[in-house]
């Protein structure tokens, strides 16, 4: 009975994993990586922000988790006084790590923007994207049928199977386009400055080929829309900031919705400039059909940490016990004491 529960257990994750490897790594925290979300995002509000993800899945039902690392940087260039417009760039390099056969996939990608006013308080920006996509496998450690001496998996029997390839190296484009909107505060202390943004943005447009050997697997083209808004109440310190996320590559369609609730710790001092602002942020989002996600985070003067636990309700929660996900983000942005109601 034993095994037949752990073979069911590595059919279902096996099934999981295809469908998986069909998109692209999506955060729980997405607005955490603005860059990877869309390319328009690149130096848009700062004059440079770092940002660092660590997420790791499904550590108790697999001997090696599946593990993301994400970091990114974006700076602005460019200024025009005169007209607005300005110039960003960045780059951000993520690793994902999946199972025992350590499947690695590595993107390293530089975005530029460019940003144009389209009233007092809106505007449009394009960015592009480019890099490389980095697939490989560790062939070594995959058990195969033939190492079955009849009782259990021997490690000395050889396998019979011959590789050439182990990994391939591929050029990866991006676009997106995103559109911003936001308003001050009245006051100082009103805290009823409001702000909003949509942006679509479109990735592996080349569609690169990230099959091993002779294979031909060209990778879907990842679609993606988010819109969020900023909502200070008026004289309290609280803020509502809702996020909305489609996606959809291939035969593989995502949706992710839900909100912060944002409280103000302190307020930043807007002539001196001695003090910047603090919040404790609370969140709760929804991965249609596949998880909850609770959300903490503190935003420290120019810090943030966040962390966020995925609790499964799709069928594998029978193998999980819900037990999803845990990940971890960092932020650093140079704040000035006057940027009201920060989005991405």
């Amino acid at each position: 009975m034993k095994t037949m529960k752990i073979a069911i257990i590595l059919f279902s994750i096996f099934v999981f994993v295809n469908q998986l490897i069909a998109q692209d790594l999506f955060l729980s925290q997405p607005q955490e990586s603005p860059v990877m979300l869309n390319p328009a995002n690149a130096g848009l509000f700062y004059p440079y922000r770092t940002s660092i993800n660590y997420r790791q899945q499904w550590r108790s039902i697999l001997t090696t988790p599946f593990t993301t690392v994400l970091a990114s940087f974006d700076t602005r260039i460019a200024t025009q006084e005169n007209t607005g417009s300005s110039l960003g760039i960045g780059i951000y390099v993520s690793n994902d790590m999946a199972g025992s056969g350590k499947l690695n996939t590595l993107n390293a990608n530089i975005a530029i923007m460019g940003k144009i006013l389209l009233g007092e308080k809106h505007f449009l920006s394009t960015g592009i994207t480019g890099g490389v996509m980095q697939r490989k496998v560790d062939y070594n450690s995959l058990t195969f049928y033939d190492q079955f001496d009849g009782y259990s998996y021997n490690s000395s029997i050889l396998s019979g199977e011959q590789f050439s390839t182990e990994q391939r190296l591929a050029p990866d484009i991006g676009v997106g386009i995103q559109w911003s909107y936001n308003t001050g505060s009245a006051t100082l202390s009103s805290n009823d400055a409001f702000g909003a943004q949509a942006g679509f943005s479109a990735y592996h447009v080349n569609m690169p080929n990230t099959g091993f050997h002779e294979d031909i697997d060209k990778r879907y083209i990842r679609y993606l829309f988010h819109s969020s808004v900023s909502i200070g109440i008026k004289n309290t310190p609280f803020q509502i900031n809702p996020i909305i996320i489609a996606q959809m590559q291939g035969p593989s369609k995502m949706f992710y919705g839900g909100s912060y609730i944002k409280y103000r710790l302190q307020e930043s001092s807007r002539y001196t400039g001695n003090l910047l602002s603090r919040s404790l942020n609370i969140g709760s989002f929804y991965r249609l059909g596949d998880s909850f996600v609770a959300v903490v985070q503190l935003e420290w003067d120019k810090f943030a940490f966040g962390i966020s636990y995925d609790l499964t309700l799709s069928n594998l929660t029978t193998y999980n016990n819900g037990r999803g996900a845990t990940e971890f983000s960092f932020r650093f942005i140079p704040v000035k004491p006057n940027v009201a109601n920060r989005l991405l």
